[in-house]
């Protein structure tokens, strides 16, 4: 493992996706996008800084009903935002996630 690189825990421990953790004293949600791959969402809103949460298949801020695509962050309301995320990689079983959000 690099410095760079934080591990998150076994792919097992994850029952369904998005899981909420923890990382560096952050909020995020672990997704699992279409492609196969994993990523961790902020789960702080980019507008307003609310708390993000999941509802039915989409992440929402309750401060001003934004919604945001639960796999790729997207804003639904306005296309040009997005969660901020970390990218996750797999190895041996265990997640990792590697650099600084983007």
């Amino acid at each position: 493992m690099s410095e760079s690189e934080r591990d998150i825990g076994a792919l097992e421990s994850f029952g369904e996706f998005p899981a909420e953790i923890s990382l560096d004293g952050e909020p995020y949600w672990l997704t699992r996008i279409p492609e196969g791959e994993y990523r961790l969402l902020l789960a702080i809103c980019p507008h307003a800084g609310g708390e993000i949460r999941p509802m039915n298949d989409v992440l929402f801020c309750p401060l001003h009903f934004w919604t945001f695509s639960a796999d790729k962050g997207i804003c639904m309301n306005d296309p040009d935002e997005r969660l901020m995320q970390r990218r996750v990689i797999l190895k041996e079983n265990r997640l990792y996630a590697v650099g600084d959000n983007y």
